[in-house]
């Protein structure tokens, strides 16, 4: 079917479960309209990556290829995920800002 774009099935990690909890809710205390911008920017990034997974880059480079990662457009935050066809890992959800060596050794 021409046009058609495969959606692969996204699971999420407990972390990156908490990780988006915890962003909501710091959002939440600011304004509710903020939480709900951020919200709908995560759930169109989550669209974006289910469309096309193999499009955002690695996270690191070399031989350990594999993770990827895309930043939210309007806010300090990276998805990390890994592609395991049929499904897409969302490994973290995380703020730059508060977290910037998140995953270094």
């Amino acid at each position: 079917m021409v046009g058609r774009v495969m959606q692969h099935k996204i699971i999420l990690t407990t972390e990156a479960q908490l990780d988006a909890i915890n962003a909501v809710g710091y959002y939440t205390a600011i304004s509710n309209d903020l939480a709900d911008r951020f919200e709908s920017e995560l759930y169109f990034t989550y669209t974006k990556i289910s469309a096309n997974p193999q499009y955002f880059k690695y996270l690191t480079k070399g031989k350990k290829k594999k993770f990827r990662c895309t930043k939210l457009k309007s806010f300090p935050f990276l998805v990390i995920y890994r592609f395991e066809e049929p499904f897409i890992v969302i490994i973290a959800v995380f703020n730059t800002h508060r977290k910037p060596d998140y995953g270094q050794p």
